[in-house]
């Protein structure tokens, strides 16, 4: 019965192998702009600057990289804001410097590296969302974007810093508003809106303009996660109506990436960075 059974698990596993393959290869060919950048007709039009707001130096190679290889393909100005300078154990001018050694390598637009005391890096900061929303209303402006990138309500791995950005972005969406409103947050629970946690579905300020797109990280299980490029097939048939899923055309290219951010390199980086899904695939959703 075991030697029988070997054959099945052969040809099961042949036939994932293949249907990764297979979906890899559209998503590819999907979104490479010499064939007219399907990128554009799935996600809002005319993506042109895109702000990808994260919370420390290495966030946009470790997390975001298979969006940015595809924006980059596609033309689209790329702008970082990069809301702490990781200086947690007193290297923040050294991760500032890796990071601006990033920018260059991958091609990105602009760099803007805040140093707010009211934003320090670490597990125990508390990130006030009136003050990212207001760094996040000044990057806006200064390059003149019309998508805003970000982690989501999990922040991928948990990270207070992440997730308070993504709240900040909420805020900065919220600006103006002065109602209270009761909306649905990504957990399908109900809760008023307020300024930590403000309606993400709220007006926007006239100034920032009826094109101003919000998109998110979408967060995965542990298991998910660590899945590699395997993780495909299943992210691909578990795309919500929001959802885009993007692929990375060049892997080895974001492990330089992350390979400038020297002073971090250790080894659970090094582990995360081959086994995560987030170096292979991400999955994008519009709020």
């Amino acid at each position: 019965m075991y030697e029988g059974s070997l054959p099945l698990l052969f040809d099961v596993a042949l036939l994932v192998v293949l249907l990764n393959a297979g979906v890899l290869a559209h998503l590819l060919l999907k979104h490479d702009k010499a064939n007219g950048g399907a990128f554009q007709r799935d996600a809002p039009s005319g993506w042109k600057s895109v702000l990808l707001v994260i919370a420390h130096p290495d966030d946009e190679s470790m997390f975001f990289g298979p969006t940015l290889q595809t924006l980059q393909r596609l033309g689209a100005h790329v702008h970082i804001l990069c809301l702490s300078n990781g200086g947690a154990d007193g290297l923040g001018a050294v991760r500032t410097k890796e990071l601006e050694a990033v920018r260059d390598f991958l091609g990105i637009r602009s760099l803007e590296v805040v140093d707010d005391p009211r934003m320090r890096d670490g597990f125990g900061e508390r990130w006030p969302a009136g003050v990212v929303a207001s760094h996040v209303e000044a990057s806006v402006r200064r390059v003149a974007a019309d998508v805003v990138l970000t982690f989501d309500t999990q922040g991928v791995s948990g990270h207070p810093n992440h997730i308070a950005t993504y709240r900040g972005v909420l805020a900065w969406m919220s600006l103006g508003d002065g109602e209270t409103r009761q909306t649905q947050d990504d957990d399908g629970g109900d809760e008023a809106s307020s300024p930590t946690h403000p309606n993400p579905m709220s007006p926007r300020r006239p100034h920032k303009g009826p094109a101003t797109q919000v998109w998110v990280l979408v967060s995965t299980n542990v298991v998910r996660r660590f899945l590699m490029v395997a993780d495909v097939s299943a992210s691909f048939f578990l795309l919500e109506p929001r959802d885009i899923l993007v692929a990375a055309s060049n892997p080895a290219q974001l492990v330089r990436a992350m390979r400038l951010h020297a002073s971090q390199w250790v080894w659970y980086r090094k582990l995360f960075i081959l086994f995560s899904r987030y170096s292979y695939l991400n999955t994008i959703r519009s709020l």
